[in-house]
């Protein structure tokens, strides 16, 4: 039933699911890139040397987070405990990007790595402001 209720035009939560799941989509992508990356490209691409476990850290944990967003984008209701998680989710690593291009730490990226992570801040970004206007909804609702 709830893949019905996904599908309806009268759904209200249609523009949510539909972040949710481009969200959960790019936080699989970008982890299993993160992942697999050989230390060879991680130091051509990003400039990394040392050890690359922080990196797969951080790829475990958008791993994690992607397939949270997609299996919430099918549930019936989408409540608070999907939006604050996929907001902070969201909200933390385009912040992440902001701080890090204004201290200039991006600088050292081949020109394809700095367009991907435009690209990923345009995502992050939208997947942190869409689900605001569902919080007062919620709010009202208990």
């Amino acid at each position: 039933m709830a893949a019905i209720m996904a599908y309806t035009l009268s759904d209200p939560y249609r523009s949510l699911r539909l972040v949710l799941r481009l969200c959960g989509a790019t936080f699989l992508l970008t982890g299993f890139f993160f992942l697999l990356l050989p230390a060879s490209s991680a130091t051509a691409l990003m400039g990394l040397s040392g050890p690359l476990w922080p990196l797969r850290l951080a790829a475990a944990g958008l791993l994690t987070l992607g397939v949270a967003f997609l299996f919430a984008a099918s549930e019936r209701t989408i409540g608070l405990a999907v939006l604050v998680p996929c907001i902070l989710g969201n909200a933390l690593p385009a912040l992440l990007l902001v701080i890090a291009y204004l201290q200039g730490e991006m600088s050292g990226f081949a020109w394809p790595v700095q367009g991907a992570m435009l690209i990923l801040f345009v995502i992050w970004l939208i997947g942190a402001v869409t689900p605001l206007r569902f919080l007062r909804s919620e709010y009202q609702a208990d």
